[in-house]
């Protein structure tokens, strides 16, 4: 897309670790919710004791906290089915840290020459469209799974209502979007590509000029001409 290269190369690169890297926390929290995080929960079951919460992996009442585990049931209300896809958020977990780790090596293409043979495309194309995939599908599940064990639990004339967790998810969702549509810098280094063309077309790479030699300061950059 045209327009993307008209957003200059330091944006680009920084929205994009900054909007991965918020994914990457939303998606640990969302992971680590109840029982982990006990203000962190996709449903809540207010009381005058306290309340019930439900996360990804068990589910917490004022006195009493279920072990850890992959897939567990509530009453008739929240089943396994449910309560296993939540695997999907520990899942995206991997993928969302390798899609930061891709973008990490651009944020200092202009402070190490060793970190310009790191930048890899194609690792960043596939390890964000996995990531950006799960995290989408995790997301559509989670609202779809928990809005039915809300309104079971409202036919059964129980108060509940939706809690952090989905919303952090949501959030991380959009993220990983923004990332997928922004995509690698069109000019950055690529890997093997770039390096085969001695770095032509990589913007932040410096070039070597045919009549004098690089000379390179952390805060300056000039070509002294050969006598």
């Amino acid at each position: 897309m045209a327009w993307r290269e008209k957003i200059p190369y330091g944006a680009h690169v920084i929205i994009l670790f900054t909007l991965s890297f918020a994914a990457l926390i939303l998606v640990i929290l969302t992971t680590f919710s109840s029982p982990f995080i006990r203000s962190i929960d996709f449903l809540r079951l207010p009381s005058t004791e306290g309340a019930t919460t439900f996360g990804a992996f068990g589910w917490c009442s004022p006195d009493f906290c279920l072990p850890n585990q992959v897939g567990y049931e509530f009453g008739t209300q929240v089943n396994r089915a449910l309560t296993g896809g939540m695997m999907l958020w520990a899942i995206s977990i991997i993928f969302v840290f390798f899609t930061v780790i891709a973008i990490l090596p651009l944020l200092f293409v202009h402070e190490s020459k060793a970190l310009r043979t790191v930048g890899n495309r194609v690792f960043f194309i596939y390890t964000m469209t996995l990531a950006t995939l799960l995290v989408v599908v995790a997301w559509l599940f989670t609202i779809y799974g928990w809005s039915i064990a809300h309104r079971a639990f409202e036919l059964a004339d129980v108060e509940v209502e939706l809690g952090a967790a989905i919303w952090m998810g949501l959030v991380a969702a959009l993220c990983m979007l923004i990332v997928s549509i922004l995509s690698w810098p069109a000019t950055a280094w690529d890997g093997k590509i770039t390096k085969a063309n001695g770095g032509a077309g990589a913007r932040g790479v410096p070039q070597m000029p045919s009549n004098g030699y690089y000379h390179y300061k952390r805060t300056t950059r000039e070509v002294v001409p050969r006598v």
